[in-house]
Protein backbone atom coordinates (compact mmCIF):
# COMPACT_ATOMS: atom_id res chain seq x y z
CA UNK A 1 0.00 0.00 0.00
CA UNK A 2 2.82 2.41 0.88
CA UNK A 3 4.47 1.92 -2.46
CA UNK A 4 1.21 2.67 -4.30
CA UNK A 5 1.06 6.09 -2.67
CA UNK A 6 4.52 7.00 -3.84
CA UNK A 7 4.97 8.97 -7.04
CA UNK A 8 6.64 7.14 -9.82
CA UNK A 9 9.86 8.72 -11.04
CA UNK A 10 8.07 9.80 -14.24
CA UNK A 11 5.23 11.43 -12.31
CA UNK A 12 7.69 13.24 -10.06
CA UNK A 13 9.56 14.61 -13.02
CA UNK A 14 6.30 15.74 -14.65
CA UNK A 15 5.16 17.46 -11.44
CA UNK A 16 8.52 19.17 -11.00
CA UNK A 17 8.39 20.40 -14.56
CA UNK A 18 4.93 21.88 -14.05
CA UNK A 19 5.97 23.52 -10.77
CA UNK A 20 9.14 24.94 -12.33
CA UNK A 21 7.25 26.28 -15.36
CA UNK A 22 4.57 27.87 -13.18
CA UNK A 23 7.17 29.44 -10.89
CA UNK A 24 9.19 30.78 -13.83
CA UNK A 25 6.11 32.20 -15.50
CA UNK A 26 5.02 33.84 -12.24
CA UNK A 27 8.49 35.29 -11.73
CA UNK A 28 8.43 36.69 -15.24
CA UNK A 29 5.03 38.31 -14.63
CA UNK A 30 6.32 39.75 -11.36
CA UNK A 31 9.39 41.25 -13.05
CA UNK A 32 7.32 42.73 -15.86
CA UNK A 33 4.71 44.21 -13.51
CA UNK A 34 7.41 45.80 -11.33
CA UNK A 35 9.20 47.54 -14.20
CA UNK A 36 10.22 50.95 -12.84
CA UNK A 37 8.48 53.97 -14.38
CA UNK A 38 10.74 56.32 -16.32
CA UNK A 39 10.42 59.73 -17.97
CA UNK A 40 8.64 58.22 -20.98
CA UNK A 41 6.23 55.88 -19.19
CA UNK A 42 3.61 58.51 -18.27
CA UNK A 43 1.21 59.31 -21.16
CA UNK A 44 0.31 62.82 -22.28
CA UNK A 45 -2.78 61.65 -24.18
CA UNK A 46 -4.64 58.55 -25.28
CA UNK A 47 -3.03 57.57 -28.60
CA UNK A 48 -4.10 54.00 -29.30
CA UNK A 49 -0.47 52.88 -29.46
CA UNK A 50 0.92 50.06 -27.35
CA UNK A 51 2.92 50.34 -24.14
CA UNK A 52 5.52 48.25 -26.04
CA UNK A 53 6.05 51.13 -28.48
CA UNK A 54 9.78 51.42 -27.75
CA UNK A 55 10.49 47.69 -27.46
CA UNK A 56 13.91 46.89 -29.01
CA UNK A 57 14.23 50.47 -30.30
CA UNK A 58 17.75 51.82 -30.71
CA UNK A 59 18.62 54.40 -28.01
CA UNK A 60 20.86 56.15 -30.53
CA UNK A 61 17.99 56.64 -32.97
CA UNK A 62 15.93 58.27 -30.21
CA UNK A 63 18.82 60.50 -29.16
CA UNK A 64 19.26 61.64 -32.75
CA UNK A 65 15.61 62.20 -33.61
CA UNK A 66 14.00 63.66 -30.47
CA UNK A 67 15.83 67.04 -30.47
CA UNK A 68 14.68 67.66 -34.06
CA UNK A 69 11.05 67.25 -33.07
CA UNK A 70 11.36 69.96 -30.44
CA UNK A 71 13.31 72.39 -32.64
CA UNK A 72 12.22 71.99 -36.27
CA UNK A 73 8.89 72.86 -37.92
CA UNK A 74 6.99 69.76 -39.00
CA UNK A 75 4.41 69.24 -41.72
CA UNK A 76 0.88 68.36 -40.55
CA UNK A 77 1.42 64.65 -41.28
CA UNK A 78 4.75 64.58 -39.44
CA UNK A 79 3.29 66.60 -36.56
CA UNK A 80 0.44 64.13 -36.22
CA UNK A 81 2.81 61.16 -36.07
CA UNK A 82 5.16 62.94 -33.65
CA UNK A 83 2.26 63.83 -31.35
CA UNK A 84 1.04 60.22 -31.27
CA UNK A 85 4.36 58.54 -30.55
CA UNK A 86 5.59 61.13 -28.04
CA UNK A 87 2.30 61.27 -26.13
CA UNK A 88 2.20 57.48 -25.70
CA UNK A 89 3.07 56.20 -22.24
CA UNK A 90 5.73 53.53 -22.79
CA UNK A 91 9.06 52.75 -21.16
CA UNK A 92 11.86 54.36 -23.16
CA UNK A 93 14.50 52.56 -25.22
CA UNK A 94 17.11 50.94 -23.00
CA UNK A 95 19.34 53.32 -21.07
CA UNK A 96 17.66 56.66 -21.80
CA UNK A 97 14.50 56.56 -19.71
CA UNK A 98 16.17 58.40 -16.82
CA UNK A 99 17.87 61.03 -18.99
CA UNK A 100 16.34 64.39 -17.91
CA UNK A 101 17.54 66.16 -21.06
CA UNK A 102 15.70 63.71 -23.32
CA UNK A 103 12.69 63.65 -21.02
CA UNK A 104 12.50 67.43 -21.25
CA UNK A 105 12.99 67.29 -25.02
CA UNK A 106 10.02 64.94 -25.29
CA UNK A 107 7.93 67.28 -23.16
CA UNK A 108 8.93 70.44 -25.05
CA UNK A 109 8.24 68.77 -28.39
CA UNK A 110 4.77 67.80 -27.17
CA UNK A 111 4.14 71.36 -25.98
CA UNK A 112 5.11 72.66 -29.44
CA UNK A 113 2.70 70.13 -30.94
CA UNK A 114 -0.23 71.44 -28.91
CA UNK A 115 -0.18 69.02 -25.96
CA UNK A 116 0.60 71.49 -23.16
CA UNK A 117 -2.33 70.26 -21.06
CA UNK A 118 -1.21 66.65 -21.40
CA UNK A 119 2.40 67.56 -20.60
CA UNK A 120 1.25 69.44 -17.50
CA UNK A 121 -0.41 66.28 -16.18
CA UNK A 122 2.41 64.03 -17.43
CA UNK A 123 5.16 65.91 -15.59
CA UNK A 124 3.12 65.89 -12.38
CA UNK A 125 3.89 62.17 -12.30
CA UNK A 126 7.44 62.29 -13.63
CA UNK A 127 10.38 61.59 -11.29
CA UNK A 128 13.13 64.13 -10.65
CA UNK A 129 11.48 67.27 -12.04
CA UNK A 130 12.58 69.55 -9.18
CA UNK A 131 16.24 68.51 -9.55
CA UNK A 132 16.38 69.14 -13.32
CA UNK A 133 16.27 72.62 -14.85
CA UNK A 134 15.24 71.31 -18.32
CA UNK A 135 12.37 69.22 -16.90
CA UNK A 136 11.27 72.05 -14.62
CA UNK A 137 11.31 74.50 -17.54
CA UNK A 138 9.08 72.17 -19.58
CA UNK A 139 6.74 71.83 -16.60
CA UNK A 140 6.64 75.60 -16.03
CA UNK A 141 5.96 76.33 -19.72
CA UNK A 142 3.13 73.78 -19.78
CA UNK A 143 1.61 75.37 -16.67
CA UNK A 144 1.87 78.92 -18.06
CA UNK A 145 0.36 77.94 -21.41
CA UNK A 146 -2.59 76.28 -19.66
CA UNK A 147 -3.12 79.38 -17.50
CA UNK A 148 -1.80 77.90 -14.24
CA UNK A 149 0.50 80.82 -13.33
CA UNK A 150 0.66 80.00 -9.60
CA UNK A 151 1.65 76.42 -10.40
CA UNK A 152 4.46 77.63 -12.69
CA UNK A 153 5.74 79.88 -9.91
CA UNK A 154 5.77 76.96 -7.45
CA UNK A 155 7.71 74.86 -9.99
CA UNK A 156 10.32 77.65 -10.16
CA UNK A 157 10.50 77.87 -6.36
CA UNK A 158 10.93 74.09 -6.03
CA UNK A 159 13.81 73.90 -8.53
CA UNK A 160 17.01 72.88 -6.75
CA UNK A 161 19.52 73.27 -9.61
CA UNK A 162 20.62 76.02 -12.03
CA UNK A 163 18.19 78.57 -10.60
CA UNK A 164 20.19 81.52 -11.96
CA UNK A 165 19.55 80.81 -15.64
CA UNK A 166 17.86 83.43 -17.85
CA UNK A 167 14.56 81.54 -18.04
CA UNK A 168 14.25 81.30 -14.27
CA UNK A 169 15.07 84.98 -13.78
CA UNK A 170 12.33 85.95 -16.23
CA UNK A 171 9.83 83.63 -14.57
CA UNK A 172 10.85 84.76 -11.06
CA UNK A 173 10.40 88.44 -11.91
CA UNK A 174 6.91 87.68 -13.28
CA UNK A 175 6.01 85.65 -10.19
CA UNK A 176 7.24 88.35 -7.86
CA UNK A 177 5.24 90.95 -9.77
CA UNK A 178 1.96 89.03 -9.56
CA UNK A 179 2.73 88.34 -5.89
CA UNK A 180 2.91 92.10 -5.14
CA UNK A 181 6.67 91.97 -4.52
CA UNK A 182 7.34 94.92 -6.80
CA UNK A 183 10.77 95.92 -5.49
CA UNK A 184 12.06 92.36 -5.71
CA UNK A 185 10.52 92.00 -9.17
CA UNK A 186 12.24 95.19 -10.37
CA UNK A 187 15.61 93.92 -9.14
CA UNK A 188 15.10 90.49 -10.71
CA UNK A 189 13.98 92.13 -13.94
CA UNK A 190 17.24 94.10 -14.07
CA UNK A 191 19.22 90.87 -13.74
CA UNK A 192 17.07 89.14 -16.37
CA UNK A 193 17.52 91.97 -18.88
CA UNK A 194 21.30 91.78 -18.43
CA UNK A 195 21.32 88.08 -19.26
CA UNK A 196 18.91 87.94 -22.17
CA UNK A 197 17.90 90.13 -25.11
CA UNK A 198 14.13 89.92 -25.15
CA UNK A 199 12.77 93.39 -25.78
CA UNK A 200 9.17 92.15 -25.71
CA UNK A 201 9.60 90.58 -22.28
CA UNK A 202 11.19 93.76 -20.91
CA UNK A 203 8.40 95.88 -22.41
CA UNK A 204 5.67 93.71 -20.95
CA UNK A 205 7.28 93.44 -17.51
CA UNK A 206 7.83 97.19 -17.29
CA UNK A 207 4.16 97.69 -18.19
CA UNK A 208 3.09 95.25 -15.47
CA UNK A 209 5.26 96.94 -12.84
CA UNK A 210 4.68 100.58 -13.77
CA UNK A 211 1.30 100.63 -15.46
CA UNK A 212 2.82 102.13 -18.62
CA UNK A 213 1.32 101.26 -22.04
CA UNK A 214 2.14 97.64 -22.85
CA UNK A 215 1.85 97.66 -26.64
CA UNK A 216 0.98 94.48 -28.51
CA UNK A 217 0.74 91.03 -26.93
CA UNK A 218 3.66 88.68 -27.45
CA UNK A 219 3.30 84.89 -27.58
CA UNK A 220 6.92 83.87 -28.14
CA UNK A 221 6.95 81.66 -25.04
CA UNK A 222 4.92 80.81 -21.97
CA UNK A 223 6.27 83.67 -19.82
CA UNK A 224 5.50 86.33 -22.44
CA UNK A 225 2.09 84.75 -23.01
CA UNK A 226 1.32 84.85 -19.28
CA UNK A 227 2.43 88.49 -19.12
CA UNK A 228 0.25 89.41 -22.11
CA UNK A 229 -2.70 87.61 -20.57
CA UNK A 230 -2.16 89.27 -17.18
CA UNK A 231 -2.08 92.68 -18.88
CA UNK A 232 -5.37 91.96 -20.67
CA UNK A 233 -3.84 92.38 -24.15
CA UNK A 234 -5.46 91.16 -27.36
CA UNK A 235 -4.06 87.64 -27.82
CA UNK A 236 -5.70 87.27 -31.23
CA UNK A 237 -4.24 90.39 -32.85
CA UNK A 238 -2.17 90.04 -36.01
CA UNK A 239 0.98 91.11 -34.14
CA UNK A 240 0.38 88.56 -31.39
CA UNK A 241 -0.24 85.72 -33.82
CA UNK A 242 2.84 86.68 -35.86
CA UNK A 243 4.98 86.36 -32.72
CA UNK A 244 3.42 83.11 -31.52
CA UNK A 245 5.44 79.99 -30.83
CA UNK A 246 3.90 76.85 -32.38
CA UNK A 247 2.38 75.90 -29.02
CA UNK A 248 0.52 79.22 -28.84
CA UNK A 249 -0.44 79.75 -32.46
CA UNK A 250 -4.24 79.52 -32.73
CA UNK A 251 -5.69 77.30 -35.47
CA UNK A 252 -7.39 79.01 -38.41
CA UNK A 253 -10.92 80.01 -37.45
CA UNK A 254 -13.62 78.68 -39.83
CA UNK A 255 -15.87 81.30 -41.36
CA UNK A 256 -19.64 81.35 -41.04
CA UNK A 257 -21.47 80.19 -44.16
CA UNK A 258 -23.46 83.01 -45.80
CA UNK A 259 -27.03 82.32 -46.86
CA UNK A 260 -26.11 83.04 -50.47
CA UNK A 261 -24.18 79.90 -51.51
CA UNK A 262 -23.32 81.42 -54.88
CA UNK A 263 -21.43 84.20 -53.12
CA UNK A 264 -19.94 81.65 -50.73
CA UNK A 265 -18.59 79.61 -53.63
CA UNK A 266 -17.08 82.66 -55.30
CA UNK A 267 -15.29 83.85 -52.15
CA UNK A 268 -14.18 80.33 -51.22
CA UNK A 269 -12.65 79.61 -54.61
CA UNK A 270 -10.93 83.00 -54.64
CA UNK A 271 -9.32 82.31 -51.25
CA UNK A 272 -8.18 78.82 -52.28
CA UNK A 273 -6.75 80.03 -55.58
CA UNK A 274 -4.87 82.83 -53.84
CA UNK A 275 -3.11 80.42 -51.46
CA UNK A 276 0.50 79.72 -52.43
CA UNK A 277 1.94 76.40 -51.35
CA UNK A 278 0.39 73.57 -49.38
CA UNK A 279 0.65 75.15 -45.86
CA UNK A 280 -1.22 78.30 -46.98
CA UNK A 281 -3.70 76.19 -48.96
CA UNK A 282 -4.35 74.00 -45.90
CA UNK A 283 -5.00 77.06 -43.72
CA UNK A 284 -7.38 78.48 -46.34
CA UNK A 285 -9.12 75.10 -46.60
CA UNK A 286 -9.67 74.88 -42.83
CA UNK A 287 -11.17 78.37 -42.80
CA UNK A 288 -13.44 77.59 -45.75
CA UNK A 289 -14.45 74.05 -44.72
CA UNK A 290 -17.99 74.94 -43.49
CA UNK A 291 -18.71 76.61 -46.83
CA UNK A 292 -17.24 73.68 -48.76
CA UNK A 293 -19.37 71.23 -46.77
CA UNK A 294 -22.50 73.30 -47.45
CA UNK A 295 -21.70 73.46 -51.17
CA UNK A 296 -21.17 69.68 -51.30
CA UNK A 297 -24.64 69.12 -49.82
CA UNK A 298 -26.42 71.66 -52.05
CA UNK A 299 -28.03 70.91 -55.40
CA UNK A 300 -26.37 73.86 -57.14
CA UNK A 301 -23.62 73.06 -59.66
CA UNK A 302 -20.02 73.49 -58.51
CA UNK A 303 -17.78 75.85 -60.44
CA UNK A 304 -14.50 74.06 -59.63
CA UNK A 305 -15.38 70.82 -57.85
CA UNK A 306 -11.88 69.32 -58.02
CA UNK A 307 -10.40 72.30 -56.20
CA UNK A 308 -13.12 72.11 -53.54
CA UNK A 309 -12.53 68.37 -53.08
CA UNK A 310 -8.78 68.97 -52.71
CA UNK A 311 -9.51 71.59 -50.07
CA UNK A 312 -11.78 69.21 -48.16
CA UNK A 313 -8.98 66.63 -48.14
CA UNK A 314 -6.45 69.24 -47.01
CA UNK A 315 -8.78 70.14 -44.13
CA UNK A 316 -9.11 66.45 -43.18
CA UNK A 317 -12.73 65.97 -44.31
CA UNK A 318 -12.67 62.82 -46.44
CA UNK A 319 -16.46 62.41 -46.44
CA UNK A 320 -17.03 65.83 -48.01
CA UNK A 321 -14.35 65.18 -50.64
CA UNK A 322 -16.01 61.86 -51.48
CA UNK A 323 -19.41 63.56 -51.72
CA UNK A 324 -18.04 66.10 -54.19
CA UNK A 325 -16.35 63.39 -56.25
CA UNK A 326 -19.60 61.43 -56.30
CA UNK A 327 -21.29 64.29 -58.11
CA UNK A 328 -18.84 64.14 -60.99
CA UNK A 329 -19.57 61.93 -63.99
CA UNK A 330 -17.74 61.52 -67.24
CA UNK A 331 -14.34 62.94 -68.15
CA UNK A 332 -15.42 66.57 -68.54
CA UNK A 333 -15.45 68.48 -65.27
CA UNK A 334 -15.59 72.28 -64.87
CA UNK A 335 -12.15 73.76 -64.20
CA UNK A 336 -10.31 70.42 -64.37
CA UNK A 337 -8.36 68.24 -66.79
CA UNK A 338 -8.40 64.45 -66.92
CA UNK A 339 -5.05 64.54 -65.14
CA UNK A 340 -6.58 66.65 -62.35
CA UNK A 341 -9.26 63.99 -61.93
CA UNK A 342 -6.67 61.20 -61.89
CA UNK A 343 -4.68 62.99 -59.17
CA UNK A 344 -7.82 63.62 -57.14
CA UNK A 345 -8.80 59.95 -57.38
CA UNK A 346 -5.30 58.98 -56.26
CA UNK A 347 -5.56 61.29 -53.24
CA UNK A 348 -8.96 59.88 -52.30
CA UNK A 349 -7.61 56.33 -52.58
CA UNK A 350 -4.66 57.22 -50.36
CA UNK A 351 -6.92 58.88 -47.80
CA UNK A 352 -8.94 55.65 -47.61
CA UNK A 353 -5.83 53.47 -47.66
CA UNK A 354 -7.17 51.59 -50.69
CA UNK A 355 -5.04 49.37 -52.91
CA UNK A 356 -6.72 50.68 -56.05
CA UNK A 357 -5.05 49.12 -59.08
CA UNK A 358 -7.35 50.90 -61.53
CA UNK A 359 -6.48 54.35 -60.19
CA UNK A 360 -2.78 53.47 -60.12
CA UNK A 361 -2.91 52.22 -63.72
CA UNK A 362 -4.52 55.52 -64.75
CA UNK A 363 -1.75 57.49 -63.07
CA UNK A 364 0.94 55.39 -64.72
CA UNK A 365 -0.65 55.86 -68.13
CA UNK A 366 -0.81 59.63 -67.70
CA UNK A 367 2.71 59.64 -66.32
CA UNK A 368 3.98 57.99 -69.50
CA UNK A 369 2.01 60.41 -71.67
CA UNK A 370 3.16 63.49 -69.77
CA UNK A 371 6.78 62.50 -69.38
CA UNK A 372 9.14 63.09 -66.48
CA UNK A 373 7.70 66.54 -65.71
CA UNK A 374 4.19 65.23 -65.25
CA UNK A 375 2.95 65.19 -61.62
CA UNK A 376 1.36 61.83 -62.43
CA UNK A 377 4.75 60.09 -62.22
CA UNK A 378 5.62 61.11 -58.63
CA UNK A 379 1.97 60.62 -57.67
CA UNK A 380 2.20 57.03 -58.94
CA UNK A 381 5.33 56.48 -56.84
CA UNK A 382 3.46 57.54 -53.70
CA UNK A 383 0.25 55.63 -54.44
CA UNK A 384 2.15 52.46 -55.34
CA UNK A 385 3.48 52.36 -51.77
CA UNK A 386 0.06 51.01 -50.70
CA UNK A 387 0.73 47.85 -52.70
CA UNK A 388 -1.96 48.07 -55.38
CA UNK A 389 -1.54 45.34 -58.02
CA UNK A 390 -0.08 46.27 -61.40
CA UNK A 391 -0.40 44.19 -64.54
CA UNK A 392 2.64 43.31 -66.65
CA UNK A 393 2.38 46.36 -68.91
CA UNK A 394 1.88 48.77 -65.99
CA UNK A 395 4.90 47.29 -64.20
CA UNK A 396 7.07 47.82 -67.27
CA UNK A 397 5.98 51.46 -67.55
CA UNK A 398 6.26 52.13 -63.83
CA UNK A 399 9.81 50.75 -63.83
CA UNK A 400 10.90 53.67 -66.03
CA UNK A 401 9.80 56.33 -63.50
CA UNK A 402 12.67 58.02 -61.69
CA UNK A 403 13.22 60.49 -58.88
CA UNK A 404 15.79 61.74 -56.40
CA UNK A 405 16.16 60.82 -52.75
CA UNK A 406 17.45 63.40 -50.29
CA UNK A 407 17.47 61.10 -47.25
CA UNK A 408 20.57 59.31 -46.06
CA UNK A 409 20.70 55.82 -47.54
CA UNK A 410 21.63 54.31 -44.19
CA UNK A 411 18.66 55.89 -42.47
CA UNK A 412 16.28 54.59 -45.14
CA UNK A 413 17.75 51.11 -44.84
CA UNK A 414 17.36 51.06 -41.05
CA UNK A 415 13.83 52.43 -41.46
CA UNK A 416 12.91 49.53 -43.73
CA UNK A 417 14.50 47.05 -41.34
CA UNK A 418 12.73 48.53 -38.28
CA UNK A 419 9.36 48.38 -40.04
CA UNK A 420 9.90 44.77 -41.15
CA UNK A 421 10.99 43.71 -37.65
CA UNK A 422 8.02 45.42 -35.97
CA UNK A 423 10.09 48.00 -34.11
CA UNK A 424 7.24 50.48 -34.33
CA UNK A 425 8.67 53.31 -32.24
CA UNK A 426 12.04 53.14 -33.95
CA UNK A 427 10.39 53.19 -37.39
CA UNK A 428 8.30 56.21 -36.40
CA UNK A 429 11.32 58.16 -35.12
CA UNK A 430 13.37 57.37 -38.24
CA UNK A 431 10.49 58.53 -40.45
CA UNK A 432 10.17 61.71 -38.39
CA UNK A 433 13.90 62.35 -38.52
CA UNK A 434 13.82 62.10 -42.32
CA UNK A 435 10.75 64.34 -42.50
CA UNK A 436 12.29 66.96 -40.18
CA UNK A 437 15.50 67.04 -42.24
CA UNK A 438 13.48 67.71 -45.41
CA UNK A 439 12.89 71.26 -44.18
CA UNK A 440 10.42 73.80 -45.60
CA UNK A 441 10.57 72.24 -49.08
CA UNK A 442 9.04 69.05 -47.67
CA UNK A 443 9.69 65.43 -48.51
CA UNK A 444 10.29 64.54 -52.14
CA UNK A 445 8.04 61.87 -53.70
CA UNK A 446 10.73 59.16 -53.59
CA UNK A 447 11.43 59.56 -49.88
CA UNK A 448 7.75 60.04 -49.12
CA UNK A 449 6.90 56.78 -50.87
CA UNK A 450 9.54 54.97 -48.78
CA UNK A 451 8.09 56.46 -45.59
CA UNK A 452 4.53 55.52 -46.53
CA UNK A 453 5.53 51.93 -47.26
CA UNK A 454 7.54 51.62 -44.03
CA UNK A 455 4.81 53.15 -41.84
CA UNK A 456 2.26 50.77 -43.33
CA UNK A 457 4.50 47.81 -42.61
CA UNK A 458 5.09 49.07 -39.05
CA UNK A 459 1.34 49.16 -38.39
CA UNK A 460 1.06 52.98 -38.43
CA UNK A 461 -1.61 53.01 -41.15
CA UNK A 462 -3.33 56.29 -40.29
CA UNK A 463 0.00 58.08 -40.36
CA UNK A 464 0.96 56.44 -43.64
CA UNK A 465 -2.28 57.67 -45.21
CA UNK A 466 -1.67 61.19 -43.89
CA UNK A 467 1.84 61.30 -45.37
CA UNK A 468 0.56 60.04 -48.72
CA UNK A 469 -2.34 62.52 -48.90
CA UNK A 470 -0.01 65.37 -47.95
CA UNK A 471 2.43 64.45 -50.71
CA UNK A 472 -0.27 64.00 -53.35
CA UNK A 473 -1.86 67.35 -52.46
CA UNK A 474 1.56 69.02 -52.66
CA UNK A 475 1.78 67.87 -56.29
CA UNK A 476 -1.57 69.53 -57.05
CA UNK A 477 -1.16 72.78 -55.09
CA UNK A 478 1.50 75.05 -56.49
Amino acid sequence: MASSKRLTSGSAIALATVLFSTTAAWAQVQVQSLAAPDLFSAPAAETGLSADLWKDASPGVAQEALPKLAAKPLSPAAAGLARRVLATGANAPAGIGDDPELGATRALALIALGEAKGVDAMLDRAPGVASSAPLSMAAAEAALITGADDKACKIGEALSADRGGPYWLRLRAFCQAIGDQHDAAQLTLSLAVQQTKDADYARLMNALLSGSPAGAANLRNGVNYALSRKLGLDLSSAAAIASAAPALKPPPKPVEVPADLTAAQTSTLAALRAARGLPAFTDAAQVALPAITALAKADAPLEDPVLLARAALAAGDLATAQAIRGKLTGDTVPGATTQDLALLDATLAAAEGKKDGQVLDGLIERGVQGGAKSPAQPAALILAAFGAPMDAEARARFATFDGKSAAAVGRLTVLDDAAAAGRQGEAALLALSIAADAGPAGLGPVDRARLVRALLKAGLEADARAFAVEGLLALQVK
